[in-house]
């Protein structure tokens, strides 16, 4: 596909007219590369941007309205139930905006966020994608930590992905230290994390990378 038959795409607002929140080039039914409001509903918080920094080395800032409101440079990755809500909608400077962003398309953006259209809120809310540090192999769960999940209402793959993304949870400083070394050397690595219902659950992946496992820590 050339670059010129990429599609322009935003981040619709459900029930409006022409409201949204960013807008991307669309290299993929989920993926774009293009700008996101974080001025919205109020101004993004810097302990935020921090974060992003961190993660990512930099980011870049562009204005996206009159009043001043900013954009993050970046790339999108819209979760499976939002992406009914990304539209080609009508704007009078929709190709200035696609000339604009075609660079993206050769040199994309490091940051990268999950977005999501929040219906309660009425806003489409960000996570921060982190950069994947290691193969996690085969799944697995124990008996113990399916039923803490359960009853968590949470996904397993959120403890997975914080995990395989360097956030080692509740662990000592020693831990962690000792994380970042078996990441580079090959040996076990082991994170530590809460549910909502405050029960401690373990992700452990193999020094081969074969396999990773969710587990209580009573059942280790």
């Amino acid at each position: 596909m050339r670059a010129r038959e990429v599609p322009l795409v935003f981040l619709w607002h459900p029930g409006t007219t022409d409201i949204f929140s960013g807008y991307g080039l669309r290299i993929a039914p989920a993926h774009l590369v293009g700008v996101v409001m974080i001025d919205r509903p109020r101004p993004a918080a810097s302990t935020w941007l921090e974060e992003i920094h961190q993660t990512y080395g930099g980011y870049e800032l562009v204005p996206m309205t009159q009043s001043g409101e900013r954009g993050i440079v970046c790339q999108m990755r819209i979760v499976e139930e939002s992406r009914v809500h990304l539209r080609l909608l009508r704007h009078p400077q929709s190709e200035e905006i696609r000339q604009a962003l075609r660079p993206l398309l050769t040199a994309p953006p490091a940051a990268t966020l999950a977005m999501a259209w929040d219906g309660t809120s009425g806003y489409w809310v960000s996570t921060i994608v982190r950069p994947l540090k290691f193969p996690l192999g085969q799944l697995v769960m124990t008996r113990g930590a399916i039923e803490a999940l359960a009853e968590a209402g949470q996904s397993p793959m959120e403890f997975i992905q914080r995990h395989q993304s360097g956030d080692w949870g509740e662990v000592t400083e020693e831990d962690q230290r000792e994380n970042d070394f078996s990441v580079t050397h090959g040996f076990r690595i082991l994170s530590a994390y809460r549910t909502t219902r405050d029960v401690r659950i373990w992700v452990l992946t193999e020094a081969d990378r074969s396999a990773t496992t969710l587990l209580l820590p009573e059942e280790y």
